[in-house]
């Protein structure tokens, strides 16, 4: 197996997107808009997906397009070439790829596995797979990215024992341990932070370089967007340099390694956090853990990789490239999945999980969690509802996804009305809920009643939180 290089001659593509009124510019073509054309030129989307304009507003987000949402709670993106949703956005990269990729090979994709950070919601998980079927992509698997990583490394490298993956992104981080033996794959426990990346490796450089200019300019979309693409470039010079010296317009500019590390410290060491607590949920020592995987471009920088082995002391396998290793392990994944080798189909078993405890609400907005983090999956819960009072005719069940007590602090995945229940005393009528997560982690539910011998079975296909109620009529 091999990672083709069909994008710009490189191996990989930067999800950057530019809408002008002529054409649509995406990957390595659209990079240069970045600086030029701001407002008409998103970048990191993966940071968008799953998150509403009022948690936009609510945590005073940054950003310089032009966006609004939908009835349906979805973000739009306001740019020259028309207003464009981000799972539309996701879906033309998608189409961008297949094309590239039918194009060199005069075959048709029959499959795709696509890998997703270990941390995404229900909610997120379902908008990269919709817009993957809009895309005309059979779906093989959602595969989460660190496993992925512990797939490519399993497979090749016969390992076996407890492993570590520390998967820094540029937009995303996870951690995920897990149990490798034997061609079984069993992910223990995982955890991450969805909004911590090089990105804001990068925004912290860019201001930092800013203060560096003695006669300050007036700071602007235009130029804090040019030196977030200079801060990036001095970011990757900084993981074999000591310093870099940079022009910027009229301005010479100093940057060292120790600058740089002082800044992002405080990120790298939240990292860590999460790992700690990672490893508590998964049962399992530091000194238990046999190898630790770095897997996302950000884990070149020195200090991660420096930090990762004073806390293990262990030295991180980097034998497969970093920016590689998610992919590698996703192709070997669809080659064992679409492959008729009986011998090869016996040769993996992936045990998953799912990374957040999905509930349901209850009186005085306490989140009653029905299905905990780190359980695997699939996996199914079966709950009982039933009538308090006499000659009841309905209830709701509201259905979040979050660690929290209560359900302000989740995210509301589906709201169902049970209704038209016949009138019978209160406890007479029992209604069976059947919460069932699939091998991709998303969520369906099954609503059942015996005695009239009624079933409902729903799947819980929301793309963004909203406020619209299924209605269930028994």
């Amino acid at each position: 197996m091999k990672i083709i290089k069909e994008f710009n001659k490189k191996n990989f593509f930067p999800t950057i997107i530019n809408f002008n009124k002529k054409k649509i510019s995406i990957g390595w073509k659209a990079k240069k808009f970045l600086s030029k054309d701001i407002k008409n030129t998103i970048s990191s989307i993966k940071r968008f997906i799953g998150i509403s304009y009022s948690e936009i507003k609510k945590k005073k987000i940054n950003i310089p397009y032009n966006i609004s949402e939908n009835d349906k709670k979805e973000l739009i993106f306001h740019t020259s070439a028309g207003e464009i949703t981000v799972s539309s956005i996701i879906q033309k990269f998608f189409i961008y790829m297949k094309k590239k990729i039918e194009k060199k090979f005069h075959k048709s994709i029959y499959g795709v596995v696509i890998t997703v950070p270990a941390y995404f919601n229900n909610i997120q998980k379902n908008i990269i797979r919709k817009s993957a079927e809009l895309a005309k992509l059979k779906i093989l698997r959602l595969l989460n990215e660190p496993t992925a990583a512990a797939i490519a490394y399993g497979l090749e490298k016969k390992r076996k024992g407890i492993i570590c993956i520390y998967d820094l992104g540029g937009g995303t981080f996870d951690i995920s341990i897990l149990r490798i033996s034997q061609g079984i794959f069993e992910v223990l426990a995982t955890n991450g932070n969805p909004k911590l990346g090089g990105d804001d490796f990068d925004y912290l450089l860019a201001h930092f370089l800013y203060l560096k200019i003695k006669n300050k300019l007036k700071l602007n979309y235009k130029i804090f967007k040019y030196l977030l693409i200079i801060a990036e470039k001095v970011k990757i010079k900084l993981s074999i340099k000591k310093s870099v010296k940079i022009k910027f317009l009229n301005y010479k500019i100093n940057c060292t390694v120790t600058e740089f590390n002082k800044l992002i410290n405080e990120y790298i060491n939240k990292t860590l956090h999460i790992l700690k607590c990672t490893l508590n949920d998964a049962k399992i020592k530091k000194c238990d853990i046999n190898d630790v995987i770095l897997v996302g471009g950000s884990t070149y920088i020195p200090l991660i990789r420096n930090k990762i082995y004073s806390f293990f002391k262990i030295k991180p396998l980097i034998l497969i490239n970093p920016a590689e290793v998610v992919a590698k392990g996703a192709g070997l994944h669809a080659n064992f999945l679409f492959s008729k080798n009986k011998n090869t189909e016996k040769s993996i078993l992936l045990l998953d999980i799912i990374p957040m405890s999905i509930g349901i609400e209850l009186l005085g907005g306490i989140m009653e969690k029905m299905i905990l983090k780190n359980t695997k999956i699939p996996t199914e819960v079966i709950k009982i509802f039933t009538t308090g009072k006499d000659n009841q005719t309905g209830f709701c069940i509201n259905i979040f996804q979050g660690e929290d007590k209560y359900v302000k602090n989740c995210k509301l995945l589906s709201k169902f009305k049970i209704q038209r229940l016949p009138l019978k005393p209160a406890g007479k009528i029992k209604i069976i809920v059947i919460f069932r997560i699939d091998t991709d982690g998303l969520l369906s539910v099954i609503v059942k009643e015996k005695k009239l011998n009624i079933k409902h079975s729903i799947k819980i296909d929301t793309i963004y939180q909203n406020n619209n109620t299924i209605n269930i009529d028994i």
